[in-house]
């Protein structure tokens, strides 16, 4: 837990030096296999999200939101059970998996599609934003809970920037409340 401790003294200073939010990256996630990420990785990830929301707590520094972002995790179920507990995460980063759950979801869209031209960038917005309604009770026509739309992981120097702005004024389209795909 050493490895685990730097963190969390290092995002406690991150926010005493002025961060609003966090975000924590599991880089390797997805390389571990569902019961060795639930080994390996998932206490430490529990114990750095417990030892800052404690320490920003007894030091009088703001609570703060704090992002989970697990690359390539298997488990999305997992992970929304770790965010949902006690000292736990407020929002989950997905690449491009989809999960329900009482939590808000960053990310999920896989970035080739923005190689896909236009008609495939909004048919797969349009689908995302549709799942994230979906999960929120079922309806696909209710407003969306809170999620952040982004693509799983990063978008790539090949893209052209006039896709990527298409991609944001789809999101915008089809996340407005009473949209439909």
């Amino acid at each position: 837990m050493r490895i685990a401790d730097v963190c969390a003294d290092f995002l406690v200073g991150q926010v005493k030096a002025g961060a609003q939010l966090l975000q924590i990256f599991d880089s390797w996630a997805g390389e571990l296999s569902p019961h060795d990420f639930a080994l390996y990785s998932l206490p430490s990830l529990r114990h750095i999200s417990q030892r800052v929301r404690a320490s920003l707590a007894s030091s009088g520094a703001p609570a703060i939101p704090m992002t989970l972002f697990a690359k390539g995790a298997h488990q999305p179920e997992t992970l929304a059970a770790l965010a949902a507990a006690p000292g736990g995460y407020d929002v989950l980063g997905l690449d491009c998996a989809s999960a329900s759950s009482n939590i808000a979801f960053q990310g999920n869209l896989d970035p080739n599609v923005l190689y896909g031209g236009r008609a495939a960038i909004e048919r797969e917005v349009a689908r995302m934003c549709a799942e994230f309604r979906a999960s929120d009770g079922g309806d696909a026509s209710a407003a969306p809970r809170a999620w952040i739309a982004n693509l799983g992981h990063g978008i790539t120097p090949g893209v052209d920037p006039e896709d990527m702005r298409f991609f944001l004024e789809c999101v915008h389209k089809y996340s407005a409340k009473g949209a439909a795909p």
